[in-house]
C-alpha cells in the first residue's frame, strides 16, 4: 500500500503547474501627478448657431484654471467663452457620437458649467458647485458602494453649443 501512496504523492507533486500565472496581470500604474492638457485638444464652439474659434490645448494653457488641486483642473465655461457669461445662457456639450447634455448657466442650484481636466488627461464638461468643485466623494463611486458623482457629464467632448436668450 505504501508504494501506491508514494506514487500518488509523486504524481501530484510533479503535476503540471496551472495556467493561473498567465491570467495574473500587473496592476495598471496610476497616472502621473502632473495633469497635462492633451496636445491635440480641439473643441468646436458655436454661439447661437454661428461658429466661433475652438477651445484648444493652447487656449487652456493660457487660461488660469478657476479650480485646481493636485489631481485636476477646471475652467468655468463662461470665462473661456465670454458669450456664455450672460445669465440664462444654455451650454450644450456634444460628444463625438452625437449625444449631448445641456447645462443652464447658472442652474437653479447655483451650479456652473465647467471644462474639467482629470488626472488621467480626460477633458469633461460637467456642472460643479463653485463652493465645492471637487467634493470629497468624487471618484470614490462604486468601489465603496457610494453613489458617486450624480451630475451628468460629457466625455469626451467634441463641441460646445452656446444658446443665448
Amino acid at each position: 500500500m505504501r508504494p501506491w501512496l508514494v506514487t500518488l504523492v509523486a504524481l501530484v507533486g510533479c503535476a503540471k503547474a496551472s495556467d493561473e500565472g498567465e491570467a495574473k496581470q500587473w496592476p495598471t500604474q496610476p497616472p502621473p501627478k502632473d495633469v497635462t492638457i492633451p496636445p491635440n485638444l480641439s473643441i468646436d464652439v458655436s454661439v447661437n448657431g454661428a461658429a466661433k474659434g475652438p477651445i484648444t490645448a493652447s487656449t487652456l494653457r493660457l487660461a488660469k484654471p478657476d479650480f485646481a488641486d493636485e489631481d485636476r483642473k477646471a475652467w468655468l465655461i463662461p470665462k473661456l467663452i465670454p458669450d456664455a457669461s450672460a445669465p440664462g445662457t444654455t451650454v450644450e456639450a456634444v460628444g463625438p457620437g452625437g449625444f449631448s447634455v445641456k447645462f443652464a448657466h447658472p442652474t437653479t442650484e447655483g451650479l456652473e458649467p465647467v471644462l474639467f481636466l482629470t488626472r488621467r488627461g480626460d477633458v469633461i464638461v460637467a456642472a460643479v458647485d463653485p463652493k465645492d468643485p471637487f467634493p470629497r466623494w468624487h471618484t470614490l463611486g462604486g468601489r465603496l458602494r457610494r453613489a458617486g458623482d450624480p451630475m451628468p457629464h460629457v466625455v469626451p467632448v467634441s463641441r460646445l453649443e452656446i444658446t443665448r436668450k
